[in-house]
């Protein structure tokens, strides 16, 4: 048995290149989006959409009182709003990007994985931007998914709907042409409409650490629809603008914008200091000398944070970036805030294989979680044998991923462990 193991491992490790290790969403220990609530009782309000009608009513639960009622736009018929009743979801944002599709959006409600409740589209962060077909096409199911309100539909709802609020999303009713054609007659003409104020300051963004090299930035949750538009790197920094158990939506150092499973990320903020340093405001390089005709030592992202010495010329600095040293444009790194992560914690180990040949593996250390005692399995499966029970607290190295299963090492054992069992520290 110890042999398949130590030979499965081999294999499994060849895939590391592609497959990131994963952890268990524990890393992320209390956090969620940060809104500042007006109700938080999730059981104080229902909200009820109504896709045969494109009609989005919230009651207040208990009396049936209606709270709102307005026409809203759902999924297409490639991309249909899901039926069903769903506790809403943690995955809140003030205002945000579509990574998908290029607009933007005010006032995300989770309702499910990648659905929202969210205004209208925009083209901008300007409110002015609101996007002219979006408004005119409330009332029709045209959507690639999301349930789109008008902006103060969806400011109430953003405020007052917290996570686990019921939403009900019928397919089956009756149509009723009176209540839309009331509904629409209160909807005002586009150039009339007023956009929400808003005097509540944006949810606090949360930094974290990208966990393991080939971690992927993905346009959504979606496995058949969304596609990876970038691959992080263990140690890389990472703005949290949405949190949930599962999935994050990100900003990279750069600006990228995407989604990441939270699993691959430590998220630390009480480690995280905050200092006046440099970033760069847009790619840029490090030269060797004070002439952007000369030679390029080093490029400098966007968002990235050089080390700087001094200030020998007007338009230059003096310093390095990633061991580099020379000189950078003034114009494109500037003072600025910035964040002080704590250092990465991985580990290398050597694995014998079957035929007695060792290899170097790089893998991220994790530990058992507390207040358990975790079965180390001969496969991804409760079926599989117990290989070894370890105690609370005991260091694991992590290989890759197996679904909700962790390969890794523990002290001289090899196997599977449940992404439960595991913690960040």
């Amino acid at each position: 048995m110890k042999k398949r193991l130590l030979a499965l491992l081999l294999c499994l490790c060849s895939l590391l290149v592609s497959l990131p290790a994963v952890a268990h969403a524990a890393v992320l220990p209390g956090m969620n989006s940060k809104v500042d609530y007006d109700n938080i009782d999730p059981t104080l309000y229902t909200i009820d959409i109504d896709l045969v009608n494109q009609v989005i009513t919230v009651y207040q639960t208990g009396t049936g009182s209606i709270m709102l009622q307005s026409l809203c736009t759902t999924g297409n018929a490639d991309n249909p709003t899901g039926s069903g009743k769903f506790a809403l979801g943690q995955m809140k944002e003030r205002f945000g990007y579509f990574v998908a599709y290029g607009q933007y959006a005010q006032y995300w409600t989770q309702v499910v994985r990648g659905v929202y409740i969210h205004s209208v589209m925009y083209d901008s962060k300007k409110l002015t931007s609101m996007s002219r077909s979006a408004y005119r096409n409330l009332g029709s199911n045209v959507s690639h998914g999301c349930v789109r309100v008008l902006p103060h539909v969806a400011q109430w709802i953003y405020y007052n709907c917290p996570p686990g609020t019921i939403c009900n999303i019928v397919k089956n009713r009756a149509a009723d042409p009176a209540l839309v054609s009331s509904l629409k007659a209160q909807i005002p003409e586009y150039s009339s409409y007023s956009q929400p104020t808003d005097s509540k300051p944006d949810p606090a963004e949360i930094p974290a650490t990208v966990r393991f090299d080939g971690t992927p930035l993905r346009t959504g949750f979606s496995n058949s629809r969304d596609t990876t538009i970038a691959t992080l790197a263990a140690g890389d920094h990472v703005m949290l603008l949405q949190l949930a158990d599962d999935w994050c939506k990100v900003r990279t150092a750069s600006g990228k914008l995407g989604y990441i499973k939270c699993a691959y990320l430590l998220c630390e903020p009480d480690n995280v200091q905050l200092t006046t340093g440099y970033k760069a405001t847009r790619k840029t390089y490090v030269y060797a000398a004070m002439d952007t005709s000369g030679e390029r030592l080093a490029t400098v992202p966007s968002g990235g944070q050089p080390t700087i010495y001094e200030n020998p010329k007007k338009g230059w600095w003096y310093g390095e970036y990633n061991g580099v040293a020379g000189y950078m444009r003034t114009k494109y790194v500037q003072e600025s805030t910035v964040y002080l992560f704590p250092a990465l914690s991985t580990v290398t180990t050597a694995v014998t294989g079957a035929d007695g040949t060792s290899t170097v593996v790089s893998g991220t250390s994790a530990f058992i979680a507390q207040g358990i005692v975790a079965n180390l399995r001969s496969l991804p499966s409760t079926d599989g044998a117990v290989v070894a029970a370890l105690p609370a607290g005991t260091p694991v190295t992590l290989f890759s991923a197996a679904g909700d299963w962790y390969y890794c090492q523990a002290d001289i054992y090899t196997g599977y462990l449940y992404k439960d069992c595991l913690s960040a520290q």
